[in-house]
């Protein structure tokens, strides 16, 4: 069962990477159709375009980040809420399966509040640079 859940969690963390090449979605594309907060200005562009690359790599490894953990989050929560059903009132699986689902409630929150903390970051720093 934990190689299962470990070449299912390898699975998700890699299939944007797979899925941008599938579809043929180059990093153009990505950056103009991801939701993105109108408060974080637009990078400038340097001679060689250094600066802009590296924001938009930074900007895309960051959000790949977090949608891959937000991900696992609510497909732990999902786990957890078909393990509590399938206990059937074995009280050590029920127990299991909150933890599970109290954990992965945990998890998302913090994905979120990490979101929420990485576009203020990146809005100061943007801020200050300019």
């Amino acid at each position: 069962m934990k190689k299962f859940f470990t070449l299912l969690f390898g699975t998700a963390l890699l299939l944007p990477v797979f899925a941008r090449r599938a579809l043929g979605i180059g990093l153009d594309k990505f950056k103009n159709e991801l939701p993105r907060p109108e408060s974080l200005p637009a990078a400038k562009t340097t001679a060689g375009g250094f600066e802009l690359r590296v924001s938009e790599i930074i900007q895309y490894v960051i959000n790949l980040i977090l949608y891959a953990a937000g991900s696992v989050a609510v497909l732990m929560l999902i786990i957890g809420g078909i393990r509590y059903i399938t206990s059937f009132g074995n009280q050590e699986g029920m127990e299991a399966a909150k933890k599970i689902v109290k954990y992965s409630i945990i998890g998302l929150v913090a994905v979120m509040l990490s979101y929420l903390a990485v576009t203020n970051i990146i809005d100061l720093i943007y801020k200050a640079t300019a």
